[in-house]
């Protein structure tokens, strides 16, 4: 499985981006957040990455927030043979945690699956939820 870095002079950027819509899927202001993740990719205040191997196809946005990887948005197939390894990075990296807000129930359920659990309602539709790592950074 390999993690590629889609720097913001990529030209394929736009498609990588667009292919990260469907993550503000029920989000009140789905348009403006999107917008909003685009800026930080394209300003290199939030990284965009690609997982590829059998079975999966996976595209997230993250960026560091007080020690802590919050992953922005994720798109894509294979989350559940791929999560293991985003993990595994973010331990290397010495964060704290591991931080994701999800507008779908069964986005909540599978991330249980791994060990986050719900930190807080932000809505109706919005969960935010937080794998503790233990890191060194913070």
């Amino acid at each position: 499985m390999t993690i590629s870095f889609i720097g913001p002079t990529r030209q394929d950027l736009r498609y990588h981006l667009a292919q990260l819509k469907p993550a503000f899927t029920g989000s009140a202001c789905a348009k403006a957040e999107w917008l909003e993740m685009v800026e930080r990719v394209q300003s290199g205040h939030a990284g965009l990455y690609l997982v590829k191997a059998k079975g999966v196809l996976l595209r997230f946005v993250g960026r560091v927030i007080d020690g802590a990887y919050h992953i922005n948005a994720m798109t894509g197939t294979g989350l559940h043979l791929a999560a293991p390894l985003i993990i595994e990075r973010c331990q290397a990296m010495g964060y704290t945690a591991i931080t994701y807000n999800a507008y779908r129930p069964g986005m909540g359920r599978l991330l249980t699956g791994f060990g986050f659990e719900l930190d807080k309602i932000e809505s109706n539709q919005e969960r935010s939820y937080i794998l503790n790592l233990g890191g060194a950074h913070g």
